[in-house]
């Protein structure tokens, strides 16, 4: 039996639950895409202008007909993660403005080069399920830049891709790339290794950008993420109640859409629930707030049975330092023991604004530790040990007993924390534990990387960036 942890009671989520629809139905969204107001409009919506309400019942049909468990794949078509239930897939960032250099210590703009390495580092680290590409590539003109970042991931890793495409005809280069790596479009769909990224803007207006994402993905099959980011005080009530209300309609109100357009499409529910600092106007990644704002979308996703989008492993620090590893625990330990589905963000710092490579590598080893704690617990004849404890005896020794032989390897062993008195300490001359673990992530990061792709598959991916770039260039 996995622990979990809850914040809220039945009543309680009941409470909120009624809360979303009650904003759906009497506030309404903004929706200015002319087919997804068809689409409402043509269900039993109420359209004034550009104001959506949604009723009760249209909610309920969408829940009725969205799958409660999506399953994603590796580029080869190897299962991966089943997003339902209890299970936890936590995924990385490859990508934003800026990258903290683990070899020099140096902060600079992320290179395209950087999410290569990146991609190849969370291949490398097996509790890291997927990885995130958002296109913040400094050496690449902005047209492009989304576009590399993503043939930088599924070039560099076989593990699932989150997209972020900025733009509906990026999102269809997206899904051109991802078939061209998965090796046909069946392919894909059949056994997605694509996810896609879109959001509203909090509080409850759609944009026509992110909803003609939203209709594409429904369309073709691909899982769709649809997750507002909102913080409590500037795009949200300073109420935690409040604000999970409101991401809850927000995501919500998308599903309906979603569902019109394709009833039974893959769709991941969430929101990212902050806290803007009144101190510094930071829309904070690691406050106590946002994990337990995180932690109870999750469960209002289980209150939904849908699949769910969180985010862990992320901090306010602006370097890999005790409040960035303080911050990542206690985020992966609250998503762990929450459920929540689709994790990620791991390894992103400075409020969304760096990626620390080290950091994913030490996340890596915190989901380990954290998948440890809170395995279950066999009770069973045998690993009750009476009979050995009984042949031992008063005053007895366990080390040189079988039993011991047999399960010592159970017991978890860290690659990167160190056990070991103060005179193995300093025979070893072991160094702290931020630089053990930048040599560690050096390491990775120069080791090779995973099979290549064909190489007439390489060249299609890149024909579709150069034709992106020569377009822009008229």
């Amino acid at each position: 039996m996995k622990p979990t942890l809850r914040f809220l009671s039945n009543q309680q989520r009941e409470r909120i639950a009624r809360t979303a629809f009650e904003l759906l139905d009497e506030v309404g969204v903004e929706v200015t895409e002319p087919e997804a107001q068809g689409l409402l409009d043509g269900a039993g919506a109420r359209i004034d202008g550009d104001r959506v309400t949604i009723p009760g019942p249209l909610v309920e049909d969408a829940l009725a007909s969205a799958p409660s468990s999506i399953t994603l794949y590796t580029r080869e078509g190897d299962e991966v993660t089943h997003l339902g239930g209890m299970t936890t897939c936590f995924g990385a960032h490859t990508d934003a403005p800026d990258v903290l250099d683990p070899g020099s210590g140096e902060r600079r703009p992320c290179l395209e080069s950087d999410v290569a390495r990146h991609a190849a580092l969370i291949d490398s680290l097996p509790n890291i399920g997927f990885t995130t590409a958002s296109g913040m590539v400094a050496d690449r003109p902005p047209d492009v830049a989304a576009l590399v970042a993503l043939a930088r991931c599924l070039t560099s890793s076989r593990k699932p891709v989150l997209a972020m495409p900025v733009t509906y005809q990026a999102l269809k280069h997206s899904h051109e790339m991802a078939a061209l790596a998965a090796g046909a479009w069946e392919i894909l769909r059949e056994r997605p290794s694509l996810i896609v990224y879109a959001e509203p803007v909090s509080p409850l207006i759609h944009p026509s950008s992110s909803i003609r994402k939203l209709l594409y993905c429904a369309d073709h099959g691909i899982p769709l993420v649809y997750t507002p980011y909102a913080a409590m005080g500037a795009t949200a009530p300073m109420s935690q109640a409040a604000i999970v209300a409101q991401l809850c309609a927000e995501s919500l109100s998308a599903l309906v859409i979603h569902q019109l357009k394709r009833p039974g499409a893959p769709f991941v529910f969430g929101g990212m629930a902050s806290v803007m600092d009144m101190r510094s106007t930071v829309f904070s990644y690691g406050a106590p707030e946002f994990q337990r704002g995180n932690a109870l979308m999750a469960e209002m996703a289980h209150h939904y049975d849908l699949p769910n989008f969180g985010t862990a492993g992320t901090s306010d620090s602006q370097t890999f330092d005790g409040q960035a590893v303080l911050e990542a625990a206690s985020s992966c330990l609250l998503a762990y023991l929450t459920g929540a589905h689709l994790i990620h963000d791991v390894g992103l710092l400075g409020s969304a604004t760096v990626v620390v490579p080290a950091m994913i590598v030490a996340t890596d080893e915190i989901i380990r530790m954290t998948e440890h704690l809170c395995a279950d617990v066999d009770v069973s004849d045998g690993a009750l040990g009476f009979e050995v404890i009984k042949e031992i005896g008063p005053g007895g020794e366990f080390v040189t007993h079988w039993h011991t032989y047999e399960h010592f390897r159970e017991v978890w062993y860290p690659e990167i924390l160190f056990r070991g008195g103060v005179e193995a300490w300093a025979g070893t001359k072991q160094r702290p534990f931020e630089e053990r673990v930048r040599a560690r992530t050096c390491q990775l990061m120069d080791r090779p990387g995973p099979a290549p792709m064909p190489d007439d598959v390489s060249r299609e991916i890149q024909a579709i960036i150069t034709r992106v770039e020569e377009a822009a260039a008229w």
